[in-house]
């Protein structure tokens, strides 16, 4: 063995060492390198210690908040999810507490997504409610604690108005923020969104001249008693929204008659003769059209007990019409028109009966 290595070494000297010395300071430190790698493998397969592990298994203890399970449970209830803006929404919050701790500083605020409309206040349904824990300040509310299992109900009334008119409908939410041992919780939670009632607006004018200056009109003016006295009647009717089957009517008094002229744009116009009623019937109004009108001639004949005073034509004026949106009515009735003639440029104030 001795000799073989020997023998190696000195073939290895003569060819490689003594030409450069590298070869052999390379050959040693392998060498070197080899030994040691082989004592370690000898030291780990040897050492072997024991050692005793106790698990630690998380376990969330009682004083611990799941922030993966927020504990304010939130609903809301709406009476109607339709809106008129002259009118307040009613609405109804519900809080509970479904968690292990108390909620403290619960803060809501709701808010209109869309920039066409806006919260202009929010009150109490009933101002005489026992909330006393409720602070209510324009469309915040603050609600300074919450037990755990306690639920809290606030009935509202929410008012709005409108920015730019034509959006029918109101996107809004309930934004909720509040502190639960030291932590603080956001959840945002959308609300039905509400559809806004449109406008239907009805008038009527009774004109002897024309806006233009045209003479409509026929007899004397002011009118006399015992003469004929012709007057053109013109109802129009404008909305905001679309609306279906419109019904306009008005009563003729005793002294006046329909005449046969008449213009009608949209519709069917009617006369019940027995009653002294016209009926004017629009199946359908688009928002974007302008030509829902009609026009009809009467005639009166004042009578000697009207001397002095101004006489009422019309009266009974009233309609009403179906939101197609909402499916739901509107209605409204007008002023009389009477011989005052309010509208005519021209011949207002011309109304009193005089002597013949």
């Amino acid at each position: 063995m001795f000799k073989f290595i020997g023998r190696y070494w000195q073939k290895r000297r003569q060819r490689f060492y003594l030409k450069n010395r590298w070869h052999l300071v390379l050959d040693l430190s392998l060498g070197i390198i080899i030994i040691l790698l082989f004592s370690t493998l000898i030291v780990f397969h040897y050492y072997n210690p024991f050692y005793k592990v106790n698990p630690i298994v998380p376990v969330q203890g009682q004083n611990e908040f799941d922030l993966n399970n927020p504990p304010l449970a939130f609903d809301f209830s709406l009476a109607s999810p339709s809106l008129r803006l002259d009118e307040p929404v009613e609405l109804r919050l519900i809080y509970k507490n479904d968690g292990k701790f108390e909620i403290k500083n619960i803060s809501s605020d709701l808010v209109v997504v869309d920039k066409n409309y806006e919260i202009k206040k929010i009150e109490l349904l009933d101002s005489k409610a026992e909330l006393t824990n409720v602070k209510i300040n324009n469309h915040h509310l603050n609600i300074p604690s919450l037990g755990v299992g306690e639920t809290l109900v606030i009935p509202l009334k929410v008012y709005f108005s409108n920015r730019v008119k034509g959006q029918r409908y109101i996107k809004w939410q309930v934004q909720n923020e509040y502190q639960v041992q030291d932590h603080s919780v956001k959840e945002v939670f959308s609300l039905e969104n509400l559809n806004v009632a449109a406008e239907v607006i009805a008038s009527g004018a009774v004109y002897y001249n024309s806006p233009q200056g045209d003479q409509l009109g026929a007899g004397p003016l002011p009118p006399v008693v015992g003469l004929p006295t012709n007057y053109w009647v013109f109802f129009d009717v404008k909305s905001t929204g679309d609306f279906k089957d419109l019904v306009l009517t008005a009563k003729l008094s005793k002294q006046v008659e329909l005449l046969s002229r008449r213009s009608v744009l949209a519709g069917e116009f009617n006369y019940n003769k027995t009653s002294k009623q016209v009926i004017w019937k629009i199946p359908e109004i688009d928002n974007q059209s302008d030509s829902y009108r009609v026009g009809f001639e009467v005639q009166f004949i004042p009578e000697l007990n009207q001397l002095g005073r101004n006489a009422v034509l019309l009266s009974n004026i009233k309609f009403y019409a179906t939101d197609v949106l909402i499916n739901d009515v509107s209605y409204d009735v007008l002023p009389d028109l009477t011989s005052n003639l309010d509208f005519d440029r021209i011949n207002k104030g011309d109304g009193e009966i005089a002597q013949p």
